[in-house]
């Protein structure tokens, strides 16, 4: 198993130190551009791209690489890959849709090219990656977007609240820098004890001195490594303060002296 993964490392440390060129003859070459990576159902996965413009694009030959690194929870990674060959007049496909075995996994897709010219020795190689879990078995309208933490909130009061950072065990990754702070004023949560069970390790942060009924963004900057590659994912959580235990509030003690004025021209 560990040479299994050594293998792995090495293959996409390889794919990741590719250089970035232009041709020195002068001849201008283009990548294709990776538009997006979208969960469509329960098993499966849509892959768009485009092509630059032939105005400028010189490119003879481009070939397009994706692999997808299908993985679950004490299961995987399995490989599969797609490769397409496109010459210059030759452009006509821009998305894969693919299936897989597995219900609600996660999926992390390097999408990458190669472009070349007959005229040129030199190529141009780019190459992204992505983690992506698809939809839900039940639902296959609900496709998680940030597949290996859920956000949770506890202990909302009028002045504070504890957002918690719920990372998934059993994945093949590697848990690396968590931020929280409040959008609203950068104020950055005060990290609590964490917890841990099968399922989750739970790093909880608490935020006090707030406001009562005041609607907070939390911004959650996860960061972690997968597959020797490092990931950031941003996240944008909304948690509303309780109201006050104070007996009025202003727009109470008013609604109090109209009635009271009401009531003292009924009883006049």
């Amino acid at each position: 198993m560990d040479n299994w993964w050594n293998f792995l490392y090495l293959h996409l440390f390889f794919l990741s130190i590719v250089p970035l060129c232009h041709s020195q003859t002068g001849v201008p070459l283009t990548q294709p551009t990776l538009l997006s990576i979208t969960p469509i159902s329960s098993s499966a996965l849509n892959v768009t791209w485009q092509f630059a413009s032939s105005t400028y694009d010189q490119s003879n030959l481009i070939q397009i690489y994706i692999e997808f690194y299908e993985f679950y929870y004490n299961y995987g990674p399995i490989i599969t890959s797609v490769n397409y060959t496109f010459t210059s007049t030759n452009k006509t496909i821009t998305y894969l849709t693919q299936n897989f075995q597995l219900v609600n996994a996660f999926y992390y897709v390097c999408f990458s090219s190669n472009s070349t010219n007959i005229n040129s020795t030199e190529s141009l190689f780019i190459q992204t990656c992505q983690l992506k879990q698809t939809c839900s078995r039940l639902n296959s309208s609900i496709c998680p977007q940030n597949a290996f933490v859920i956000i949770s909130y506890t202990n909302v009061s009028s002045n504070s609240f504890i957002i918690i950072v719920n990372w998934l065990q059993n994945l093949p990754y590697t848990q690396n820098t968590t931020t929280v702070q409040l959008v609203n004023n950068g104020i950055t949560g005060t990290a609590l004890a964490s917890t841990q069970n099968n399922t989750y390790i739970s790093l909880p942060y608490r935020f006090s001195g707030l406001q009562s009924q005041t609607n907070y963004t939390v911004n959650i900057i996860i960061n972690y490594i997968l597959f020797g590659n490092s990931l950031t994912d941003v996240i944008n959580y909304s948690v509303t303060t309780s109201r006050s235990s104070n007996l009025f509030y202003t727009g109470d003690i008013l609604s109090f002296v109209i009635c009271l004025v009401h009531l003292s021209f009924l009883f006049s």
